[in-house]
């Protein structure tokens, strides 16, 4: 049996209640039916999609994820902007993403990961990676308008790493963590 798998950092529940204000915001300005949101519990920073994993890979995963914890420290990413893939002229995503504060560290810890799980015979998505909350994803053509929003900045402790379940439902999809592991503790 296999387990669909991706690795990703959760947010605390005082993040996901401002972001629940943004998706809002968002939804009283942008109510096109081509428009399908997130639900705020289910935001998280995804840093490998996985796939379909086996029980012996699902333990390879927890050991890589139990060594890089070990070597990154805990930190905060700060949102400061809403943005979109491919750009906001033509929104296929919608993210909440950081210009600069935390993404650094993190990119490290998403590449080293990645290095490890390709040891283990992992297929992982080679394009540049980007610290972002998915907001919403576009089916269809639409404009997503972002002006006369209240846009939090959020400063976001990231204190662990986890091996996270998805499970597709009629409803959506829902979300189990499997595994948290917690960071090294930050030395400031």
């Amino acid at each position: 049996m296999t387990k669909r798998c991706f690795i990703a950092i959760n947010l605390p529940q005082s993040a996901k209640d401002q972001l629940a204000e943004l998706l809002k915001q968002l939804k009283k300005i942008n109510s096109a039916q081509e428009i399908r949101y997130v639900k705020a519990k289910n935001i998280h920073l995804t840093l490998h999609f996985l796939g379909n994993l086996k029980e012996q890979q699902i333990g390879q995963v927890q050991e890589i994820l139990k060594h890089q914890a070990k070597k990154h420290q805990a930190k905060k990413l700060v949102t400061d902007k809403i943005d979109a893939f491919p750009d906001l002229k033509r929104p296929r995503v919608i993210f909440l993403g950081s210009e600069k504060i935390g993404e650094e560290s993190l990119a490290s810890l998403q590449n080293n990961l990645g290095q490890d799980l390709e040891k283990i015979g992992i297929e992982i998505d080679h394009r540049p990676w980007h610290a972002h909350l998915t907001l919403a994803r576009i089916v269809g053509p639409c404009q997503f308008k972002t002006q006369n929003l209240n846009l939090p900045k959020l400063e976001i402790p990231i204190n662990s790493v986890e091996l996270m379940e998805s499970q597709l439902s009629p409803y959506g999809a829902e979300y189990k963590i499997l595994t948290s592991f917690t960071l090294k503790e930050s030395r400031s």
